[in-house]
This record gives structure tokens, sequence and C-alpha cells, in this order.
């Protein structure tokens, strides 16, 4: 049988990608208010570690005290930072509604490249990061509509993502990602372990299958999704991620009966359109360049 085109490929991964992660938010929303996210955080911890450790098997022993510890350090920080967040907002919030809020991870990412990592854009790339965050300024039209707390988490979870996809692209010259995906899961035991001590809960026995499937599930998305990135262009596979939106639309309707309004939907567009142009335009100057 013959093969698929790698950008089909990557495509591919990237939507099995999204719907492991609206499965994974749809299944906190199921259960996130029962239990405190610090101890959610803490058994997706545990599950990731072991989903994780079998790829450490093929890494050299030499590259397992990776270069620039301290910056390996903060992705597991920030990294527990960001699912901490998840947790929260996903628990509280339309399953559609926190997804719409999500499509600002690249626009953060983005951002921080250019602020962080000294990378080159242009006015017309910086205007549509800005169109971008008009988007979710639409989505939560704050002084017309009170603005949750939930909301918030969503958003400073998206800028914690793009935070720790900054800090993998500066490592990725000198550290196998592997090496680092593996400890930015692995430090968030230790990182967890006290407040999950703290509001430790039993889980009831009828909520283990979607506590251990929410952690399974956001695992498989990480790796999905970098594995759509690594096998083809972003800017072929970037516009599947707006598939988690109507995916978690309609997983929100029939088990929730929740549907996002007009301006959910509108605002979710502008910060697709915005982010998929930057990204296409960065492409199209790479391009250019070689």
């Amino acid at each position: 049988m013959k093969a698929l085109p790698v950008a089909v490929q990557g495509a591919l991964w990237m939507l099995t990608s999204a719907v492991c992660y609206v499965g994974s938010a749809t299944l906190i929303r199921y259960i996130g208010e029962d239990y405190s996210p610090f101890l959610l955080t803490f058994f997706r911890a545990v599950i990731a570690v072991i989903m994780l450790a079998p790829l450490m098997f093929p890494v050299r022993i030499s590259s397992l005290w990776p270069e620039r510890p301290f910056a390996v350090l903060m992705t597991g920080v920030i990294s527990y930072v960001g699912i901490f967040l998840w947790f929260y907002s996903a628990g509280r919030m339309p399953v559609a509604e926190f997804f719409a809020l999500q499509f600002a991870t690249p626009l953060f990412t983005i951002a921080f490249a250019i602020i962080f990592l000294r990378e080159r854009s242009d006015i017309a790339s910086w205007i549509a990061t800005f169109v971008g965050f008009a988007g979710v300024l639409i989505v939560l039209r704050p002084g017309l509509i009170a603005v949750s707390v939930a909301a918030i988490a969503a958003i400073a979870c998206a800028a914690s993502y793009a935070s720790v996809n900054t800090i993998i692209k500066s490592l990725s010259s000198n550290v196998p990602t592997t090496v680092i995906v593996f400890y930015a899961n692995f430090l968030l035991l230790p990182i967890s372990l006290p407040m999950a001590i703290v509001d430790w809960q039993a889980p009831l026995l009828a909520d283990v299958p979607a506590i251990v499937g929410a952690a399974v599930l956001s695992t498989i998305g990480y790796l999905t999704v970098s594995k759509g990135i690594a096998m083809a262009a972003a800017r072929v596979v970037q516009p599947v991620n707006f598939l988690r939106m109507p995916i978690a639309a309609v997983f929100g309707w029939v088990l929730f009966s929740e549907f996002p309004d007009i301006w959910t939907w509108i605002g979710a567009i502008v910060i697709f359109c915005a982010t998929t142009y930057t990204v296409q335009r960065g492409a199209r100057k790479k391009e250019a360049a070689t």
C-alpha cells in the first residue's frame, strides 16, 4: 500500500491531537469541579511519566544530563502552571469557549519568540498578532459580560504553554526534544506533590476512568501534536488545529447541552485567521530566504 503524503500524515497526527485534547477537556469538564486542580495535575504527572518513560530507552546515557539544566527546570515549572490552569479552567467553563481561548497559544508563542528569541518580524505580522488578540477580546467581551476567573485562567494557560514552546525552541538546538519533554513531565511530580498532599482526596471509584482518561488523552495529545509539527510544515498542520473548536462544540452540545454563542465563533475565527496568516507569512519568508 502506498504511503500517504507527509503533509497528509502530519495533518492526521494533528487531527488526532485535536480529538485527544477535546476528549481530555470534556472529561475534566465532567469531574473538574469535584476535585482540586492541584490533585488532578499530580495524577496527570504520574500517568504522563509512566507513558513517556519508554521513550527514554533509545536515548544515550550522555544525553540524560541536559545542557542548560536551569532552562529545562523552567519547562517543568511553567508546564506545571499551564497544566494546573488547564485543569482549573477546563473544569469550570464550556468546552468550546475554553478551546476558543486556547487558540491564543500560537499568538503568544509568536510574540514570545520575537521578544525573547529575537526572531525577526515585520509590521504585517505584528498587526495580524494584534488582530488575533482582538479576537480574544471578542470571545471575552469585557465590559459587556462578566469575565469569569476560569476564562482568565484559560488565557493564562495559553500564555504558559506558549512560554514552554518558546523555551523548548530555544533548547532544541542542543538538547534532544525527547529529553526535554520527559524532564518537563518528570519534574511535574515533585513540583505538584506538595499541593496534592494538601488537597488530597481519594477519587471515587466511578471517577477513576475519567481521571485516568483525561491524563492519558492529554499526554497522547501532546505527543501527537509534536509528531504532526515534526512531520509537516506549520502552515500545513496549523489550520487543522481549528477543528478543535467544532469538535468541542459537538461534545459540549451532546454531553452538557452547551453551545457557543455567535460571538465566541466570531472571536475564534478571528484568532484562527490571524494565526494562520502569520504562520503562512513566516513560512513564505523562510522559503524566499532559502
